[in-house]
C-alpha cells in the first residue's frame, strides 16, 4: 500500500495527494498547526471559565464517558486532580470490553472516589446494530474518515446515554477522551445540540431500526418529556485535548491508579476487543484505516513515530476478528 513518506496516510485516503517527495498534501500544510494550536489556547482559556463558573452547584459538577481505556482514563484523573470536579462516570458495557479493561476501570474509580455506572445494552440488539453497520450504509461516507461505522454506533449510544443522564442529574459537561485526529480541533468544546444530532442521524436511524428494531430507540433517542424540559444542553469537553502528551506520558501518568494495558486488544485500542472487527471491516470497504488520520496527526505532532504508527496501524490480529465476527454472527462475503 502507498503511504505518505513522512505520515502513515494511504493513498486511499480521501482527498490525499502525495508530492514528488512521496509527502501528502496535509503534512505540507502548515497552517493546518498554526490555526489548531490557536483554537487549543482559546478552548483551553474557555473551558477554565466555564468549570470555574459552574463548580459546586450541583451534585455533580461533570459525566465522564469512561471506556477503561487510557485516554478516557486520564481524563478522569484530570477532571478530578487537575480540575477539582465532582465526577459520576460511566461505562457502556457493549460484550466485547477486555476483562482487564474492566479491571482496570473498578481500580481506577475506587482510587479516584468516583460514583460510577455501568450500562449493558440488549446483545441481542447491539450485535444487530454492529452488524447493520458493518453491512449497510448507516453513516455517511464523509463522516467515516476518522471512525469506523461499528464504533461510530457504539459512540453514539455512549454520547446519547451521557445527554441523557446528564440531563435527568442536571450535570453541566459531559468530558468524553477523544484526542486531536480522533476529532477536529473545532470540537474540543461544544454545546450539545440535540434536536440537530437528531436530525442529522434520521436516516441512519432508521435504517438501523429496519434492522434491529424499535428497541434501537432506547440507545439512540432521548423521550420529547425530557427534551420539553430542558432549558439549557450541556457542555461536551475533551480535555485531553488540550494536553500535550505522547502515549506513553499518558500511560506513566495514569500507571500510578493501577491502570495496566491489555494483553487481547489491538494495537490501535486500550479496552475493547470489538475495535478490531470494526477496523477489518472499514479496511476492507474504504481501503484505509480509521485509525490513519489519527496516527498522522500524532506524527506531525512528534507525539509518535512513523514507525510506531505503522506497528499499531498493522497489529489488528486476526484470531480477534474471526472471533468476534462469528459471536456477532457476521458473514464475511
Amino acid at each position: 500500500m502507498d503511504r505518505c513518506s513522512n505520515c502513515v496516510l494511504s493513498t486511499s485516503f480521501p482527498g490525499l495527494e502525495l508530492d514528488e517527495n512521496g509527502v501528502c498534501n496535509f503534512c505540507r500544510d502548515e497552517s493546518i498547526v498554526t490555526t489548531e494550536q490557536k483554537i487549543i489556547d482559546e478552548s483551553a482559556v474557555q473551558v477554565q471559565q466555564l468549570i470555574e463558573g459552574t463548580k459546586g452547584k450541583n451534585e455533580y459538577d461533570a459525566l465522564v464517558c469512561y471506556s477503561g481505556g487510557k485516554d478516557s482514563t486520564y481524563t478522569l484523573m484530570a477532571a478530578v486532580e487537575k480540575y477539582g470536579m465532582k465526577i459520576l462516570s460511566f461505562t457502556l458495557d457493549n460484550g466485547y470490553i477486555s476483562p482487564k479493561a474492566f479491571e482496570n476501570i473498578n481500580k481506577v474509580v475506587e482510587t479516584l472516589g468516583v460514583d460510577h455506572f455501568t450500562f449493558k445494552p440488549s446483545k441481542t440488539v447491539f450485535n444487530k446494530m454492529i452488524t447493520t453497520s458493518a453491512t449497510e450504509p448507516v453513516y455517511a461516507k464523509s463522516s467515516l474518515r476518522r471512525i469506523s461505522s461499528g464504533c461510530n454506533t457504539c459512540i453514539s449510544i455512549v454520547n446519547n446515554l451521557a445527554l441523557k443522564t446528564a440531563l435527568e442529574k442536571n450535570i453541566p459537561f459531559i468530558l468524553a477522551g477523544f484526542t486531536l485526529g480522533q476529532i477536529p480541533a473545532n470540537s474540543i468544546i461544544y454545546r450539545n445540540n440535540y434536536p440537530f444530532f437528531l436530525d442529522s442521524r434520521k436516516r441512519g436511524l432508521e435504517i438501523l431500526k429496519t434492522k434491529a428494531g424499535n428497541a434501537v430507540n432506547n440507545y439512540l433517542t432521548i423521550s420529547e418529556e425530557l427534551q420539553k424540559k430542558t432549558v439549557e444542553y450541556p457542555y461536551v469537553i475533551n480535555l485531553l485535548c488540550m494536553e500535550s502528551l505522547t502515549e506513553n506520558q499518558i500511560i506513566e501518568a495514569i500507571t500510578p491508579l493501577g491502570w495496566e494495558r491489555p494483553g487481547d486488544v489491538d494495537g490501535c485500542s486500550s479496552n475493547c476487543r470489538l475495535n478490531t472487527f470494526n477496523n477489518i471491516i472499514h479496511q476492507k470497504k474504504f481501503g484505509y484505516s480509521p485509525y490513519e488520520l489519527e496516527l498522522s496527526h500524532l506524527i506531525r505532532k512528534n507525539q509518535l513515530t512513523r514507525e510506531e504508527a505503522l506497528e499499531k496501524l498493522l497489529d489488528q490480529p486476526r484470531e480477534i476478528y474471526e472471533s468476534i465476527g462469528k459471536e456477532l454472527g457476521y458473514l464475511d462475503n
